[in-house]
């Protein structure tokens, strides 16, 4: 009788493993067949297929994710291959923008936190002056990493961008997945 209800204990904790297995086969296999972008020195693969930029531009669409990634890669990688000029002009407009932003917004940023953390009651406008300096350095930091000195700088400052729009759309693929 001890034998029998060992016997039982055992064929039920087998069934128990066995769909525990398959449960977990199941689920391994729905996180594997999922749809993920990848890109690799100018290619975007999707389960192994190669994708065109247009159908990279339509998935961002659909999925609202990385536009700006895109359209920034594609800047780069004109500003490398076709028009080595356009490199050298958006690199003396980002320039010209980021110094002016600096010149003004360094020293309001600093002037405006001094002003702020000692005078407080004394200048009403130090927290606006120092708001505004923020988001100017906000501004010339953005302007001066925009600015790719050589050929192979924009193809690193593409390759970063397109990096960036496939993980942003498996992302968007995993939060419709779920």
């Amino acid at each position: 009788m001890l034998k029998d209800q060992q016997y039982n204990h055992l064929t039920s904790n087998t069934h128990m493993k066995l769909l525990t297995t398959i449960a977990a086969v199941l689920i391994s296999i729905s996180a594997y067949s999922q749809d993920y972008v990848e890109y690799n020195d100018f290619t975007f693969t999707q389960n192994g297929e190669e994708l065109s930029m247009e159908q990279i531009i339509d998935l961002t669409v659909l999925h609202k994710a990385g536009r700006g990634n895109v359209r920034r890669g594609n800047k780069f990688d004109r500003m490398h291959y076709w028009n080595q000029n356009y490199r050298i002009a958006n690199n003396i407009g980002s320039f010209v923008v980021g110094s002016a932003a600096g010149i003004f917004g360094v020293p309001s940023f600093l002037l405006g936190g001094y002003i702020t953390t000692f005078y407080w009651g004394d200048e009403p406008g130090a927290p606006v002056a120092f708001v505004a300096g923020a988001g100017l350095c906000v501004v010339t930091y953005k302007a001066f990493s925009r600015i790719a000195l050589s050929p192979a700088g924009c193809l690193r400052k593409r390759d970063r961008e397109f990096k960036k729009v496939a993980d942003r759309l498996n992302q968007a693929i995993k939060a419709a997945n779920q």
